[in-house]
């Protein structure tokens, strides 16, 4: 779970700016201790304007991790996702996030440009005390870094040096775990790398996976398959089941032409020309008797429900932390509020961190009386950067409605739209 999270100079922000999670008492069930004495809020809802930088900070924390346990294969590659403030440009991005993995804090600070790692160090805490998990300094171009590891790890001095040797300017010391294998015990550093790499998942789940795929491979796993049709069926969505299909696939004679003139491997010309293709069918009822319908004839709300069960899965089945941008968008919000209210009281060790712009989420009560769970998000109109600020930062009154706080502009965060009278002759 994330604890704190910080960054500076990326995409539309440009001063520093900081999402805490950190609670002060378990007051309700958004909140879990996630080790002894220490409680953290499971959701976080960013709201914001179009444009004002929500989905940004998102991409932020989708950075710092990625940087941290993916590696690259050779020196010149550009740090991918590497974006300054524009007025800023010259100056290095800087990321901090602190957080909790296997009951581990750990604490992560790097520093860089398209270019290089100018900085990194990374600290945790076995049995609640601080100790250096490593340090690495930029020295310079085509120049080995200086990286020196925390007595704790308990590293051979072969397996601190094969680790130096490997580690490019352009990527993390820990991703150096999925470069190489260790033969020596570097079993803190592969615990790391490993939980970072299966609970930690890229914003809206990275959308490697279509929605065939996430239903088939479902369907494949009993315990799974079962919780989607639980949840399709509690969606009140006619739907009782689900199953993989294979569906006629027809193709005119002119488009198996141009496929058979395209410049590209037989095997992938001999894939588009199957006279069938992969779907999934939906068993609905009516007073008539059941029928099937294809994933062709679901609403564009519908295939946007199945495609976050599986997040939803993911995160009351084992400690995983998943950023859904605009969650809400073509769902009914009843059915969004109860997507969150399941996540809210099954999950424990979980972590949903959102943007949105349905704000009627403001009036419920277990959103006004946490108001640390949500960030108000705006352009500054001077500097053209992104501020966050968290709701219970404003010294509301507990009485006060957050909500009706935010529709009168009291919070700000909200589109200043001027009049509806346009003059075209102007």
């Amino acid at each position: 779970m994330i604890r704190k999270f910080w960054v500076r100079n990326y995409l539309s922000i440009r001063d520093r700016q900081e999402l805490s999670f950190i609670a002060k008492t378990p007051s309700s069930e958004l909140v879990t201790e996630v080790v002894e004495g220490v409680f953290l809020y499971k959701l976080g809802i960013l709201y914001g304007s179009n444009a004002s930088g929500k989905s940004n900070m998102l991409l932020a924390m989708n950075k710092v991790f990625h940087l941290l346990v993916h590696p690259k294969s050779n020196a010149s590659e550009l740090i991918d996702g590497s974006v300054p403030f524009v007025l800023t440009r010259n100056e290095p991005t800087e990321m901090f996030v602190s957080f909790y993995a296997d009951g581990i804090r750990y604490d992560y600070h790097v520093t860089f440009n398209e270019k290089h790692v100018l900085s990194e160090v990374l600290y945790y805490y076995p049995n609640r005390s601080k100790s250096q998990f490593y340090e690495r300094t930029f020295v310079g171009e085509n120049v080995q870094a200086d990286i020196k590891f925390g007595g704790s790890l308990k590293l051979q001095l072969k397996t601190q040096e094969r680790i130096r040797e490997n580690t490019l300017n352009n990527h993390s010391v820990l991703s150096v775990c999925s470069k190489i294998a260790l033969t020596e015990d570097i079993a803190p550093l592969n615990a790391l790398h490993g939980w970072l790499t299966d609970k930690y998942h890229d914003v809206d789940g990275g959308k490697v996976k279509g929605i065939i795929e996430i239903l088939r491979e479902a369907y494949a796993e009993p315990r799974k398959r079962g919780f989607f049709n639980l949840m399709l069926q509690k969606a009140d969505l006619n739907i009782s089941e689900f199953r993989p299909i294979d569906e006629d696939r027809i193709l005119s004679g002119e488009v198996r032409e141009q496929i058979l003139r395209q410049d590209f491997p037989e095997k992938a010309k001999k894939e588009l020309l199957k006279p069938t293709t992969e779907s999934v069918a939906f068993v609905n009822h009516s007073a008539d008797g059941s029928f099937e319908i294809s994933l062709k004839g679901q609403s564009k709300g519908t295939q946007k429900y199945i495609r976050i069960l599986g997040a939803l899965y993911d995160m009351l089945t084992g400690p995983h932390v998943f950023c859904l941008d605009e969650l809400g968008e073509d769902l009914h919000y009843d059915l969004l509020y109860y997507y969150l209210n399941v996540f809210i009281f099954n999950s424990t060790h979980s972590q949903l961190i959102i943007t949105s712009q349905e704000t009627t989420l403001l009036s419920q009560d277990f959103i006004n009386e946490n108001r640390g769970v949500v960030w108000f998000v705006e352009k500054n109109k001077s500097t053209a950067s992104s501020e966050y600020a968290r709701g219970d930062s404003f010294g509301l009154h507990k009485n006060m409605s957050l909500y009706n706080s935010y529709r009168i502009g009291r919070l700000g965060a909200k589109p200043e739209l001027g009049s509806i009278f346009i003059n075209l002759e102007k």
